[in-house]
């Protein structure tokens, strides 16, 4: 069975795509190339909303063949990074909005080059907080569902689950005090930054826009705040989803085993080869037993 599953690892295209994907990708490119059409002399902020699409296509990937994983049985519930498709819809949400800015903006500095200036401040502080906020969103509830549990029926036909592994307390309590923290401390220091930026100009970058020159138009001032903005927070983002996913995916064989013994055999042996087939480090684990 292992050789079978290990010839069906490379997938073609059209196995990895569903009607979700499609939407999100179509809406994205949509909007991309309408920004790419202003003709960006600077990508700089364009590297925003691909940065998070990408974490949003990340997510509906997974959501997307996530059948794969029940071949053999599909009453186990693995979900050591949460529920995939909930995390994609956050991020494609925010994607859109900062697609919408960024549109916006070029076009102002076409049709109202005069105002760029005064838009600066609300679109420096408004742009970043849409940012951080998608991936502070994704984190915001993901202990609710980040775990690993199997549904079993009695013999009244009363639903119930075995809980493999969830969340501990711990660790909840240091990944939320990471994102929020992250969340909030990054959003104060734009505010400050632009702030500063707005009274002395020292700490601003001059950006240029499609239609900067118009009118004899100056450039957009962005702070200083979002060259560490738009690295940090991906980055502590994919710290946590890694601690989550170390957190929830390891279990204890020995105690799932003795778990399943009221369960019939055969039910047993599909829910450990299903195990087997989610992480190669279960099937090292399982063998060893």
């Amino acid at each position: 069975m292992r050789e079978k599953n290990t010839k069906q690892e490379f997938l073609l295209l059209r196995e990895l795509l569903n009607e979700s994907l499609l939407r999100d990708l179509i809406i994205f490119v949509i909007f991309y190339l309408f920004i790419l059409a202003q003709s960006w002399k600077n990508i700089f902020l364009l590297l925003f909303p691909l940065i998070t699409y990408t974490f949003s296509l990340f997510f509906r990937l997974i959501n997307a063949n996530k059948w794969r994983l029940s071949i053999f049985d599909n009453a186990i519930t693995y979900n050591p990074l949460g529920l995939e498709r909930k995390h994609a819809n956050r991020l494609i949400f925010t994607t859109v909005l900062q697609l919408i800015l960024l549109f916006w903006i070029g076009a102002e500095s076409y049709y109202h080059p005069q105002l760029i200036q005064t838009y600066g401040v609300f679109f420096n502080i408004i742009f970043n907080f849409i940012y951080t906020f998608g991936f502070y969103w994704v984190l915001i509830d993901i202990w609710k569902y980040s775990k690993i549990t199997i549904e079993t029926k009695s013999n009244i036909e009363i639903n119930s689950e075995i809980l493999v592994n969830k969340l501990d307390l711990k660790n909840f309590k240091l990944i939320y005090l990471i994102n929020l923290g992250t969340f909030v401390l990054l959003n104060i220091l734009n505010i400050v930054i632009v702030t500063l930026t707005e009274i002395n100009g020292f700490l601003g970058i001059m950006y240029i826009l499609p239609g900067t020159g118009i009118e004899s138009s100056l450039p957009l001032k962005i702070s200083l705040s979002s060259l560490l903005i738009v690295v940090i927070s991906p980055l502590v983002a994919i710290l946590l989803f890694y601690l989550i996913y170390k957190n929830i995916s390891s279990i204890n064989p020995s105690e799932l085993i003795e778990k399943l013994q009221l369960l019939p055999e055969s039910k047993q042996n599909n829910i450990i080869e299903t195990l087997k087939n989610i992480n190669h480090k279960y099937y090292r684990d399982f063998s060893s037993e």
